[in-house]
């Protein structure tokens, strides 16, 4: 009997999927390190939601960076079918030209049909050469150099851990939000700077 608790025990703990650790704080960082108050936004490229929200809580952010420091991660939906795709691209960016990756998010939001409706047709290759040239009209880093980059494991990997660490942290949807590492609910509801002026109010 003893053997077999025993034997169930070792099974289950071989069963259970180690987190893996990101190799860097994740996400992209805005603001003061300083600041006393972090926000962390949790987008999908092509989430209508995050699109919308965008505008005003970079306005708002725009604002108020010498207390709010925000951090957006990446967290691509299974059901928006290019999503993925889309997030590796914008891991290039974020990890090569960290400073072009706020043209890179915002050229997405505003063009998401073109993936989300016109897409479905496209082969990996199609998709690949699609996203090469949209990232180097949204952001001037040359179509070969994304090309290359989707095609390396190291982008693929890195956002699986990404995502990985979102979903430790509860996240299950976008776009969704956690202030000084407490997750806000309330805040997704948030798409004018009147709204984040109103929520953050409600807090201090």
């Amino acid at each position: 009997m003893k053997a077999g608790i025993i034997f169930v025990l070792a099974a289950l703990t071989f069963a259970q999927q180690v987190q893996p650790i990101p190799g860097a704080m994740d996400g992209i960082s805005y603001g003061s390190l300083a600041g006393n108050t972090t926000l962390d936004v949790f987008f999908d490229h092509l989430c209508d939601g995050s699109a919308e929200a965008w505008p005003g809580l970079y306005s708002f952010w725009s604002s108020n960076q010498d207390w709010l420091r925000m951090v957006i991660h990446i967290y691509p939906l299974p059901y928006h079918y290019y999503s993925f795709s889309v997030g590796e691209a914008g891991r290039f960016i974020q990890t090569m030209y960290p400073a072009n990756f706020t043209s890179f998010l915002s050229w997405f939001f505003q063009h998401q049909s073109k993936y989300l409706d016109a897409a479905q047709a496209w082969d990996q290759s199609q998709l690949y050469t699609n996203l090469a040239h949209d990232t180097q009209t949204a952001t001037g880093v040359p179509f070969s150099l994304t090309e290359e980059a989707l095609n390396k494991d190291s982008y693929d990997w890195s956002l699986r851990v990404s995502w990985k660490y979102a979903a430790s942290k509860g996240i299950t949807g976008t776009p969704q939000y956690m202030v000084n590492g407490i997750w806000t609910p309330g805040a997704s509801n948030c798409v004018t700077v009147q709204d984040w002026q109103s929520f953050f109010s409600s807090l201090y």
